[in-house]
């Protein structure tokens, strides 16, 4: 039989748990996180090839805007302590038509450029918006645990 455990030995694997729970919740958020991040990403990017000026500036901050959000997630995923041993198989849910959806007001906010309204804040402020709502709706109704 083992040992009775003390009240600090005890108190420290609550502790542990704790943590570990409070690691899995958090690991849990990933998705809406991922979809919050790249909604706000690709908004500040679009936002950056409709109104930088100079082309090679244009496309640094826009390549800087779409990759950065990457990165932030993908160091974030590694500072988690918490993995799964097999993941769950994927849930598609509204994932399809919330990608569908930003890649058609992608696709219409760029005609933009080739209509002549480069550089019209009151173009491309509603556009980064629009494209920015398929992501974002998909991160709300994502479940949070």
């Amino acid at each position: 039989m083992a040992e009775e455990m003390s009240p600090e030995q005890a108190r420290a694997v609550l502790e542990h748990a704790d943590q570990l729970s409070r690691s899995v919740r958090s690991r849990a958020r990933s998705m809406q996180l991922y979809l919050g991040v790249c909604a706000a990403g690709n908004s500040i990017a679009l936002l950056m090839f409709g109104l930088v000026e100079p082309v090679v500036l244009k496309a640094v901050l826009t390549l800087a805007a779409v990759i950065l959000p990457f990165v932030v997630i993908t160091l974030w995923y590694r500072r988690l302590l918490v993995f799964a041993r097999t993941p769950p198989p994927p849930r598609w849910g509204v994932f399809p038509y919330a990608w569908g959806a930003w890649v058609v007001w992608c696709a219409a906010a760029w005609i933009g450029d080739l209509a002549g309204l480069y550089g019209r804040p009151a173009y491309w402020l509603p556009a980064a918006l629009a494209v920015a709502v398929p992501l974002t709706l998909a991160a709300l109704r994502e479940r949070r645990p």
